[in-house]
């Protein structure tokens, strides 16, 4: 970014947006002023990195006038309130110093006094400059004569002491006379004269006026932090190095090991991998050799004009302007078609997310303002706003914070001292192992660094000596309980709140950037202290946030079934939603390290923890510039791994201020209560108590709820007339609203859920903007990625909430089928006209009513895996069914809405297995003895022989080892497992509908229990299953069956010896194929009573799910796509590479094209074949028209249009198109 400022009239902001964009690209401006924008107030205008300011004008007939204000983004800035009638607009930035830069347009024929013009100066903080088309002429700035408006302009320089810029070069360009003068002007106050140098750009740039530059003699300092390039990483000379520098006995008896390590770790890193630029580059891939040649051409016309001004030399001028718009305009179109098209089913997931960002216009910018501080001052210089954020993020983590009753309680209770003292024999306190290590690191996500600048890359690279090395220095912390002075400094990355005055500080939300090694570390004790928390039931059943297997769909179902549950017993149900301030920022840390203590944590998990949370400093970044350190006295860090678990542990008390009867939602910090009766007094005093004791117990845990934010909603359909419940807060009121949100869903008081798919009908429609980028009919993303594209953008906003707002009545859910069949037309680039069911069968997408029932079968089966989950008992247990039934026009909550689609589906959840913690600590489970060696060679392109003759090479390694064969076997519904050896064969039948995974671990089960039974103590168990075998591996604790498998390994590991292997299936190997027949022969047994994992489930379900739309399709025979696919699937004909023929194929599938539809459009008559005198149809000419029949031989020859799309290549039915002149106009 260079100190530049550009002053330019554009004739037109959108007419010559593309200028812009090269002068942006080329120059990388700090400022652009722009005049006669031309914009209205409805136009959506932005520039990728700079902020745009506008003043548009009130001209309601057409678009005139009007001046803007671009700054960098990386700028610190701020706008300037202006009140003039003048057409003007003030930006207050930062760039080597704080300047106001006004951009002003001045029409030549409007009545400018000096008033007006004085009255502008004075609102201006000083320094500032005015740059602008002011319109004036005088000789002073390079006319040649002077005008009544030059001389008012001179006479506002003189009267405020301010300083000319220009140095009497032209600026503008008369259109029709080809005469030259200066109306763009640039003034500044006097401090700023010697700090800017005057230049006209030798380029017109399609508009008649030239920019104007002003180059600053100091430059400004770049905002961009330089980045590890990992794609160019030398990876072996990074492992060389780490193997030479980073061992173990490197790091003993040093006084900081972790210092050390991350310091060599760095030099390595710096001489392995190179950085980006802190200049930003801006790409122009549009911007070819034709572009280039017209832009030439340009300047030598004006050139050429400027020598010999003559009326000849003049057009010229005209002329290669029009053709350079005109040619940059159609680079751009070519350039972005060719970049869109390249979105496609063999793109990755990462670039195409890469590509949609860009498309989207999602750029990562963090602008802040300047701020106004306490003493009435502005914050304006980097460091001066990086402070003052600092001062506000502190002030709020002090002491002073909080309430003066509070302060007193906190300072007596934190007199006892806490006693964590422990031999540290506890399983949670044990020294951390090599597996704990890579598991920390394989789950973290490559998230910015911190203060030491250290990488996740860096660390998932190190090769398994340094990763030792890492180890040891780890235990050496986990021991000492001492943590590193760095590990305690964070980097705090302000964002602005969005809808909040960013000018205020306390309007930025700090996110924590510590050490990625420190947060490695983190996750390791998290883990163990979730274990710990969870396995000794010391969470709140309540608190559903960052738990395994719960959700925020616990909390909305619970709500909803409360409020219908009001609603049947004709009753009133109050609900307050609480707003907890600055909760992570304030979060009391000894209350933490008490809270812990009563839990009965002791030894060197507390310790790590309270030596983590004290001590801990911070600076606050604001672009490169960083603030003074500054203090945390309270609060958890927003950002680190352990602060979710902590605040957790500090606010689960808050569901014991409750009184019996009245019911509480938790997530994280999102807290309800909620009250039903028929009375409203009582449920006032019911309410009123739980407040009074939440207020309590605010205040002596150091929390503070928001008056102001904490509101409550009154659920009642009753018709008469009632009072709205009368409660307070600390003594506030709390207001009665109509609607609140709550975990993303609007709950109205009537439960219509009428505002909340409003709302979500608004915010898909801002979505599926994107997809009509992308999917034009000619050129654009395939139809794979645009349907991957809906499904994920647009699909899964509808999805979230929906089995609660499901309930709504159908007329109003027919809201958002719109916008489910426009995703669907848009990706599939279906005519206007075809048919809705056309639309689902092609794309394999059910309606949203099918797809709303599938997610709520998947969610109640996995709701029943889950029995303490305290939605379970409202899912499977629910009140008043009978009531329910006797009014069948009153909407009953989930358990019972799914009641009959459980029962039709054939769910047997009864047999659905419990998610349980695991009894055994996770990290001190062995990890079982898995070889992989038979994978090297792929099975497709290994021959049977060979593997044959490997496998028998392996298992001579093992000669005292007994070989245990395991298989599972699945037939239509049936499913079965065997296990067989030179001593057994043990067999077991499954429940139906059992996946093939399950059935693999059953067998291997199977092999353990006969491993267990006899006296032999070396045990190979040969599996087929890769899968299971992986997962035992990484011991994936999240399937029950893969869990209860590495329980009972690890207790037989002290006894036996057992190696797991992979070999493959039906290549011959005499063991594997005895166990194919065994497993397949159980299928012929009786069913074993055996719980399933809720994943096997989900097949059942889309079996059922599938089966209704079925039926339903099968209904519309007369539909032209149904006699081509009349059964349901995915069509692999449908996916073809180039978008323009997946596009016609779809039509002619689905039978709606341009020509044989847009009649229906234009309300116009049936066309007819001019040969056949039949109907023009899509079936007509591809199958009956006699008139092509001689073309269609040479391509295909069938009967039915079946035939047709089910037998004949593609590319046939394509060429004949093209022969009949239909291609294009289909």
């Amino acid at each position: 970014m260079e100190n530049t400022l550009i002053q330019w009239n554009c004739r037109g902001l959108k007419a010559n947006y593309n200028e812009i964009l090269m002068l942006l690209s080329s120059v990388s401006p700090s400022v652009l002023c722009l005049q006669e924008t031309l914009l209205k107030t409805s136009d959506s205008i932005s520039l990728k990195q700079y902020c745009l300011y506008n003043y548009i004008s009130t001209n309601v007939e057409k678009a005139s006038g009007g001046a803007s204000v671009v700054v960098n983004s990386k700028l610190p800035q701020s706008k300037i309130d202006l009140k003039t009638p003048l057409q003007a607009v003030a930006v207050r930035i930062t760039l080597h110093k704080a300047i106001t830069i006004c951009s002003v347009y001045l029409p030549p024929n409007s009545n400018i006094d000096q008033v007006q013009l004085d009255d502008l100066i004075k609102q201006l903080p000083e320094p500032f400059i005015i740059l602008g088309d002011l319109n004036g002429h005088s000789p002073l700035w390079g006319c040649a004569h002077l005008n009544n408006r030059g001389k008012l302009i001179e006479q506002c320089i003189g009267k405020h002491d301010l300083c000319l810029l220009n140095d009497k070069s032209f600026t503008y360009l008369h259109p029709a006379t080809g005469h030259y003068s200066s109306l763009d002007l640039s003034i500044c106050s006097p401090t700023l004269f010697l700090d800017y140098e005057f230049k006209v750009h030798d380029d017109l740039c399609g508009s008649d006026h030239f920019p104007t530059f002003l180059t600053s003699v100091t430059p400004v300092t770049s905002g961009q932090i330089p980045r590890w390039k990992f794609s160019k990483a030398n990876w072996e000379k990074f492992n060389a190095l780490c193997h030479s520098k980073l061992y173990p006995d490197r790091f003993i008896n040093l006084d900081d090991p972790i210092a050390e390590f991350s310091s060599i770790l760095l030099q390595i890193a710096e001489d392995c991998i190179p950085k980006t630029s802190t200049n930003l580059k801006r790409n122009r891939p549009w911007f070819d050799e034709d572009c280039k040649s017209s832009i030439k051409e340009r300047r030598a016309a004006i050139r050429t004009f400027q020598t010999s001004p003559t009326t000849e030399n003049l057009p010229r001028v005209k002329i290669f302007r029009a053709k350079a718009r005109r040619t940059i305009r159609q680079s751009k179109k070519k350039s972005w078609q060719s970049y869109v098209s390249k979105l496609n089913s063999r793109s990755s997931i990462k670039n195409v997310w890469t590509m949609i960002r860009k498309i989207s216009g999602k750029h990562k910018t963090s602008t802040v303002n300047h701020l106004n501080k306490d003493n009435s001052e502005t914050a304006s210089e980097n460091k001066d706003i990086a402070d003052t954020l600092a001062d506000a993020f502190s002030k709020n983590s002090s002491s002073s914070h909080y309430s003066k009753e509070f302060q007193k309680t906190k300072q007596q209770k934190e007199k006892v001292k806490l006693n964590f003292k422990s031999t540290n024999d506890e399983d949670y306190n044990k020294l951390f192992t090599q597996r704990e290590l890579q598991d920390s690191l394989n789950k973290s996500k490559d998230t910015a660094v911190g203060p030491d600048d250290i990488h996740y890359q860096l660390l998932k690279h190190l090769p398994l000596g340094s990763m030792e090395a890492l180890l040891s220095i780890f235990n050496h912390i986990w021991s000492t309980g001492v943590l590193p002075p760095s590990w305690k400094e964070a980097i705090i990355i302000p964002i602005a709140k969005p809808g909040k005055d960013s000018s205020n500080a306390s309007n930025y939300r700090p996110i924590a950037l510590t050490s990625c090694v420190c947060k490695t570390l983190e996750r390791m004790i998290n883990n163990r202290l979730v274990w710990f928390l969870e396995s000794n039931n010391l969470v709140t059943n309540f608190q559903s946030g960052f738990r395994t297997n719960r959700s925020t769909n616990d909390h909305l179902v619970r709500l909803e079934s409360f409020i219908r549950d009001a609603f049947i017993k004709k009753e009133h149900l109050v609900a307050v939603f609480f707003d907890l301030e600055k909760a992570y920022d304030t979060t009391w840390k000894y209350g933490i390290m008490k809270d812990l203590q009563d839990l009965g944590l002791k030894g060197r998990l507390p310790s790590f923890i309270s030596d983590f949370l004290s001590d801990r400093n911070f600076k606050v970044r604001v672009g490169s510039t960083l603030s003074d350190l500054h203090q945390q006295e309270e609060g958890v860090p927003q950002g680190s791994i352990l602060s979710v678990t902590l605040f957790g542990i500090k606010i689960n008390s808050i569901v014991k201020c409750l009184n019996p009867g009245v019911d509480c939602s938790l997530y994280v910090d999102d807290f309800l209560i909620c009250y039903r009766s028929k009375n409203m007094n009582t449920i006032e005093r019911q309410l009123q108590q739980c407040l009074n004791k939440l207020h309590d117990w605010a205040n002596e845990n150091c929390f503070k709820f928001s008056t102001s934010k904490t509101q409550c909603v009154h659920f009642c359909q009753l018709r008469k007339l009632h009072n709205d419940p009368v409660i307070t807060l600390n003594g506030v009121p709390i207001p009665v609203v109509e609607e609140a949100k709550f975990l993303g869903v609007i709950f109205d008081k009537k439960l219509s859920f009428i505002p909340h798919i409003k709302a979500l009908k608004n915010k898909c429609m801002k979505a599926l903007n994107l997809l009509r980028v992308l999917a034009n009919t000619d050129w654009g993303a395939d139809r794979k990625v645009l349907l991957r594209l809906y499904r994920s953008l647009v699909r899964s906003k509808l999805d979230y909430g929906s089995i609660v707002y499901g309930s709504a009545r159908k007329s109003y859910l027919k809201m958002l089928n719109t916008i489910h069949h426009q995703g669907l037309r848009l990706a599939l680039g279906a005519f206007r006209t075809s048919p809705i069911e056309s639309l689902l069968a092609e794309a394999n997408e059910p309606s949203l009513s099918l797809r709303r029932e599938k997610l709520a079968l998947n969610y109640v089966s996995k709701v029943k895996a889950n029995p303490k989950n305290p939605v379970n008992d409202v899912v499977f247990n629910p009140k008043y069914e009978t009531l329910y039934e006797k009014k069948p026009n009153a909407i009953p909550p989930l358990g019972i809405r799914l009641k009959s689609a459980i029962a039709d589906a054939g769910l047997k959840l009864e047999s659905v297995r419990e998610q349980s913690i695991s009894s055994i600590p996770p990290w001190t489970i062995k990890q079982p003895n898995v070889n992989f060696t038979l994978t090297n060679d792929k099975k497709s392109t290994t021959n049977p022989l060979e593997f044959q003759s490997k496998f028998n090479e392996l298992k001579l390694k093992y000669p005292n080892y007994t070989a245990i064969y395991t298989d599972g076997s699945k037939d239509n519904n049936k499913v079965g497992s065997a296990s067989t050896s030179e001593l057994h064969t043990s067999k077991v039948r499954l429940p139906d509908n059992s996946s093939i995974f399950s059935a693999e671990i059953q067998a291997i089960d199977l092999a353990l229990r006969f491993a267990s039974s006899i006296q032999r103590k070396n045990f190979i168990i040969f599996s087929d299953s890769l899968s299971v075998l992986q997962s035992l591996y990484n011991r994936n604790m999240s399937n029950p069956l893969v869990q209860q498998l590495l329980i009972k390994h690890h207790k037989l590991s002290f006894s036996k010896n057992i190696i797991f292997c992979w070999l493959p299936s039906h290549v011959g190997i005499p063991g594997n194929e005895e166990a194919d027949r065994a497993a397949k022969s159980s299928l012929n047994l009786n069913e074993a009573t055996f719980k399933l994992p809720y994943t096997d489930f989900k097949p059942l379900i889309n079996t059922f799910i599938n089966s209704k739309w079925q039926i339903s399709w099968n209904t519309v025979v007369n539909n032209k796509l149904h006699a081509i696919k009349p059964v349901l699937g995915d069509s692999r004909l449908s996916y073809r590479s180039v978008r323009k023929e997946e596009v016609v194929l779809a039509r002619c599938r689905i039978g709606h094209t341009h020509v044989t539809h847009s009649y229906l459009l234009k309300q116009e008559e049936q066309p007819e074949c001019v040969f056949c005198v039949e109907p023009f149809t899509v079936k007509h000419f591809l199958i009956d028209c006699i008139d092509l029949a001689l073309v269609r031989q040479k391509y295909f020859n069938v009967d039915s249009m079946f035939q047709l799309f089910n037998s004949v290549h593609y590319e046939n039915i394509l060429l004949f198109l093209k022969e009949v002149h239909l291609y294009h106009k289909i």
